[in-house]
């Protein structure tokens, strides 16, 4: 075991992507390409972050079947650690289907992620020391609001936050005094404040309130516009996106979340969260310009080098 690490508890799926060519049709047979590889939140951030060359355990479950077999093999092959994880007998694995159009926003999505529901409170207590001995515990919003209560009733180290969705977030709403760090976006942070963000102004307003009801570091995702930054200590700051070309946004989020993550793992509370921000965007950028939901040319060095490009524009 590596004497320094991070544990991310969440889903694991075989994500199947449908990337559309130049002419996207709507409710049509669009030419593209199509893509299999291992996916869900809580693997994305994992990925990445071993990517990011940080030790990371995945508490998750997968099934016996075929696609667990690939899940088991890629997880592998990525460096991700599934020791603490659990393949169930006579289960499926979760799986995720999605679209995207030429422009390479998401179009349309199934899950199919039932199987993250064995994600309960004793699976998770029968990994709690494990889980202590983090540097950081990763929740992945798609587990239940009982486990989520659960860990943050019961984890010691800091706990970072992906909420996922607006039909999840709430899950953490009884516990925002526990969280160190979050990420949501902007309609996920109104429905935690009560505060609609319709622009830069509204969005520091949520973030300072959410601040105030005791998460110490926020990151709100605003799309195009970037993310915002801010923290108990720091005023909110917005940091724009960095990319040049877009190929799909899928996964950006979750590259997004790994690197503030990273940062913290290996900076320790040295950087201000402007600074974790201007890192998010660029590896977010590096995302954005793949196909993969996880970049191949995610690396730290790259990471830096665009961040420097930032500054120096």
């Amino acid at each position: 075991m590596e004497d320094k690490y991070i544990v991310v508890v969440g889903g694991l799926n075989l994500d199947i992507a449908g990337l559309s060519g130049q002419n996207y049709h709507e409710k049509d047979s669009n030419i593209g390409e199509i893509n299999l590889s291992i996916g869900g939140v809580g693997q994305n951030i994992a990925q990445n972050l071993t990517r990011l060359e940080a030790p990371t355990y995945l508490i998750t479950v997968y099934g016996d079947d075929s696609f667990g077999n690939i899940l088991e093999e890629g997880c592998k092959k990525n460096h991700i650690n599934l020791e603490y994880g659990e393949k169930i007998d006579g289960e499926h694995s979760s799986t995720y289907l999605y679209v995207a159009n030429n422009q390479g926003d998401m179009v349309t999505a199934i899950n199919d992620m039932k199987i993250v529901e064995r994600i309960t409170p004793d699976f998770l207590k029968k990994r709690l020391d494990i889980i202590n001995g983090a540097a950081i515990c990763v929740i992945d919003g798609n587990i239940s609001q009982e486990s989520i209560e659960f860990l943050a009733h019961n984890v010691t180290c800091p706990i970072f936050v992906d909420p996922v969705s607006v039909a999840k977030v709430e899950r953490f709403e009884h516990v925002l005094h526990k969280i160190d760090t979050i990420k949501p976006n902007d309609l996920e942070i109104e429905l935690l404040t009560g505060i609609k963000v319709t622009d830069i102004e509204t969005g520091k307003q949520a973030a300072s309130k959410l601040n105030k009801q005791g998460v110490k570091n926020v990151f709100i995702s605003l799309g195009a516009r970037g993310i915002l930054c801010s923290s108990h200590n720091e005023a909110p700051t917005l940091i724009p996106p960095l990319a040049k070309k877009i190929i799909s946004t899928n996964g950006a989020g979750d590259c997004t979340m790994a690197t503030i993550i990273w940062a913290r793992f290996y900076y320790g509370n040295v950087l201000s969260a402007k600074e974790i921000g201007q890192l998010s965007q660029a590896a977010a950028s590096i995302t954005v310009e793949s196909p993969k939901s996880v970049s191949e040319d995610l690396t730290i060095k790259n990471i830096v080098h665009r961040s420097i490009q930032y500054i120096e524009n």
